[in-house]
């Protein structure tokens, strides 16, 4: 077995499904000038000015560590982020096919598409440090008794595995225990979380409209100034991965529920 690159088998992909990339079709929502924690997927490289190529790359090379690399990519694709984290537990260190990760990201990304294919998302993960990419050997030996002749047996087809590096799976668990929750929610915007509360406790009483969440947000006086709209306190939720689109609504997630309790006022239960 041997560790390639995606570059090394750019002509592989053009064959096999599992890497097949559709990804050509872009449906972004606007992002909010006025809210400066706000972020959006990325555009696809083949979409983008050639300008701005390595606006949404990152690299070890760019950020300055595989770390960081990794905390970047995640930050700048909030809507992704869980799917991203799913791929590199699916794949931890013994590693997952290609073709069973397509399959499970398919599955998840059902109630909330993306306009990143399953290979897209694994090369994302690829570059920043995340994945590694094993390819199974093309051929095998194989040996003619009667003939008495040794040849060379070419695969059909072939599925490569994607592993998970040790730096990925620390980042991962670090996120999973509410690091970005914490850093914003009760720390860099504490001073809207009483509304942050209101939210998740709505929430987690049931799936929420947007429209519901901009009218329980409207009513607290702090948000009069500066102003604060909903989808402000949607966009951070679900940065922390403490929300989800599902269904066509908002919904608590499992993290989201055990961090609740921490957004509660001093002294209270």
């Amino acid at each position: 077995m041997s560790k390639q690159t995606m570059e090394d088998v750019l002509d592989f992909e053009e064959e096999f499904d599992p890497l097949a990339v559709d990804d050509l079709e872009i449906d972004q929502e606007d992002m909010d000038d006025d809210n400066p924690l706000d972020t959006v997927d990325y555009p696809t490289m083949r979409n983008m000015p050639e300008s701005m190529h390595r606006a949404g790359v990152y690299t070890p090379e760019t950020q300055g560590s595989v770390r960081q690399a990794i905390m970047e990519l995640f930050d700048h694709n909030p809507g992704r982020r869980p799917i991203l984290m799913h791929i590199v537990k699916m794949c931890g260190k013994e590693g997952a096919s290609a073709s069973a990760v397509a399959a499970s990201v398919d599955e998840l990304q059902k109630d909330n598409r993306s306009v990143y294919a399953p290979m897209t998302l694994c090369r994302m993960l690829e570059r920043a440090g995340a994945l590694t990419l094993e390819m199974p050997e093309t051929h095998e030996e194989v040996e003619d008794i009667e003939e008495g002749v040794e040849y060379l047996e070419i695969k059909e087809r072939i599925d490569p595995i994607w592993h998970a590096t040790e730096e990925g799976l620390a980042v991962c668990e670090e996120l999973s225990q509410g690091a970005v929750f914490r850093d914003i929610v009760l720390d860099r915007d504490s001073k809207y979380l009483e509304v942050y509360r209101a939210v998740m406790e709505a929430l987690a009483e049931k799936p929420r409209s947007k429209g519901e969440v901009d009218e329980l947000v409207d009513t607290f006086d702090i948000v009069k100034k500066p102003r604060r709209f909903g989808g402000h306190f949607i966009d951070i939720l679900e940065r922390a991965d403490a929300i989800e689109w599902k269904n066509r609504a908002w919904t608590i997630t499992d993290l989201g529920r055990e961090l609740l309790p921490l957004t509660a006022p001093a002294g209270e239960e």
